[in-house]
C-alpha cells in the first residue's frame, strides 16, 4: 500500500485508518507525520476503534511535550547516522594521529561556533598537530579551574612546551551579565533556593558568571595568569592573540 499518496483512497475502512494512522505516527514504512496520523485515527475512532481512541490520547500526551526536545533529538539522531556512515566507510582513516601534538603547541581558545573550522583553517593546523582547549571566552580566571589543569597535562604528559591563548572579535561573553545569567536560569525553572543555597556555600554566582568587558584585556590577564602560575615551568613559552572571527587574521597582544 502506498501509504503516502493513497492513504485517503479506504476513507470508509476502519482498519485501513487505523494501520495507516498508527504508521504515520510511529513512522513505521512511511515518513513520520504527526498531523495525517491524526486525521487517519480520529476517521477510525470515530468509527468505533477503540485501539484509534487510545493512541489519539498519546498524540494529546505529546503534544504537551516541549518541541525544541524532539528537535534536539533529531539532530543527535542525524548526527548518530552519520558517524555510523562514517566508520562504515572507514573515514576515520584520513584522522589517524596520536595522543602527542606534533607541533608541541597547545591553545586555549573559545567554544564560539564560528571558530569551530576556521580557527584551524587560518592557522593551518591539521589533526594531531596541536592540542586544543576550549572553554567559554577563551580565557581563565581561576588558576585552579579544569583549563589549567588539561594544561598541566599537555605540558607534563605530552609534551606541551608553547601556549597560545587565543581570543576572538565579537565574543558572547564580552559584556556577559551575571545577573541576566540567573534571571535565565530562573526562567528556565532553576529553583531559586537552589541559587541561594549556593550563594550561602560562599559562591559568588553573580561574578563567577559575568564576563569580561575587553577582550584584550581579559586574554593578556590569562596570559599573565598562566605564566606566572606556580605549577607551570618558567621555559613554557606563553603567548596572547586576537582571532578576527571574520577572516581568521590573527593579531598578537
Amino acid at each position: 500500500m502506498d501509504c503516502e499518496n493513497n492513504y485517503n483512497t479506504y476513507d470508509d475502512d476502519v482498519e485501513v485508518n487505523f494501520t495507516v494512522g498508527r504508521r504515520f505516527l510511529t513512522g513505521n514504512g512511511v515518513e513520520k507525520d504527526i498531523k495525517k496520523a491524526k486525521e487517519m485515527l480520529s476517521k477510525a475512532a470515530a468509527m468505533g476503534h477503540s485501539l484509534a481512541k487510545q493512541l489519539l490520547d498519546t498524540i494529546k500526551d505529546e503534544s504537551a511535550k516541549p518541541v525544541v526536545t524532539d528537535e534536539s533529538e533529531n539532530e543527535i539522531e542525524r548526527m548518530l547516522a552519520y558517524n555510523k556512515r562514517f566508520v562504515e566507510s572507514r573515514a576515520y582513516e584520513h584522522f589517524s594521529t596520536s595522543k602527542y601534538p606534533d607541533k608541541k603547541i597547545a591553545i586555549v581558545t573559545c567554544m564560539d561556533t564560528r571558530l569551530v573550522q576556521l580557527l584551524p583553517a587560518a592557522l593551518g593546523i591539521k589533526n594531531g598537530d596541536v592540542k586544543i582547549i576550549k572553554n567559554a571566552g577563551g580565557t581563565i580566571t581561576n588558576p585552579f579551574d579544569s583549563t589549567i589543569r588539561s594544561l598541566l597535562v599537555a605540558i607534563y604528559e605530552l609534551g606541551v612546551n608553547e601556549v597560545m591563548i587565543i581570543g576572538h572579535t565579537g565574543c558572547g561573553v564580552q559584556g556577559m551579565d551575571g545577573k541576566e545569567m540567573l534571571h535565565l536560569m530562573e526562567e528556565r525553572g532553576i529553583d531559586d533556593e537552589h541559587i541561594k543555597l549556593m550563594q550561602h556555600c560562599g559562591i559568588d554566582l553573580e561574578s563567577w558568571l559575568h564576563g569580561f568587558d575587553k577582550t584584550d584585556v581579559a586574554i593578556l590577564e590569562t596570559v599573565d595568569l598562566v605564566k606566572n602560575h606556580p605549577l607551570i615551568p618558567k621555559d613554557v613559552v606563553v603567548r596572547g592573540y586576537i582571532m578576527d572571527s571574520t577572516t581568521g587574521e590573527l593579531v598578537t597582544l
